[in-house]
């Protein structure tokens, strides 16, 4: 370990070891530490895992470094994130999640021009799955707040988007795409993904039409 690191190590508190624990296995399990967390009772808080961070990013990343893992920092949107050269965080997604994934990432863009302080792009559920369902056609009007409550409550412990009033059940639900969204999903996997999901919604239906037909009796 790289020795300005071990000296920052070495000089930590007992309580502040077991924080750097904490943070180094909060980044291993959901990939960001974001600037900020939303409270509803205080509204934007400082996050203090961030702060630890920005004192101690050196000993973290010599000490992640260790593991295969490479602590990065986007100074600018505001979030630590680590990735790893066997793409060990790489999450498995169902068609639907993919999907619903991608809206945000559509939604984010088309947004960038009006983002908050924190980079962030405010939607409510309902936007999204207009969005999802009508405008991007992505997704069939199939698609349940059941659905969409999976995925959002999968994507918000990925610290790619956090809720701020009601339930992902509730189409009125108000919650911020962060800024962490153009890590997850870059331009170029966008323009891909949408493309093969339109294919395989075409397909689907194709399928549906199909079967239709061969349970019409013949006249």
């Amino acid at each position: 370990m790289d020795l300005a690191a071990l000296q920052d190590l070495e000089q930590l508190s007992a309580k502040e070891l077991e924080q750097f624990k904490q943070v180094c296995n909060l980044l291993l399990a959901r990939t960001f530490v974001f600037r900020t967390l939303y409270r509803p009772d205080k509204g934007r808080v400082n996050n203090p895992d961030y702060s630890f961070l920005l004192n101690h990013h050196v000993a973290a990343r010599e000490y992640l470094s260790l593991l295969d893992w490479d602590l990065r920092f986007d100074q600018y949107n505001g979030y630590f994130y680590v990735v790893n050269a066997d793409e060990a965080n790489r999450l498995s997604l169902n068609q639907k999640q993919t999907a619903i994934l991608l809206a945000l990432r559509l939604i984010y863009e088309e947004n960038m021009n009006r983002v908050g302080m924190e980079n962030d792009v405010i939607c409510t559920v309902q936007e999204l799955l207009d969005k999802v369902v009508t405008v991007y056609a992505i997704l069939s009007t199939k698609t349940g707040l059941k659905d969409v409550k999976q995925a959002l409550t999968l994507f918000e412990q990925h610290s790619v988007i956090q809720r701020i009033e009601g339930k992902y059940t509730q189409e009125k639900c108000k919650f911020s795409i962060l800024p962490t969204i153009l890590i997850v999903v870059s331009s170029e996997r966008l323009d891909a993904a949408v493309k093969m999901l339109r294919a395989e919604e075409m397909e689907g239906k194709e399928d549906e039409s199909g079967e239709e037909a061969d349970e019409d009796p013949a006249d």
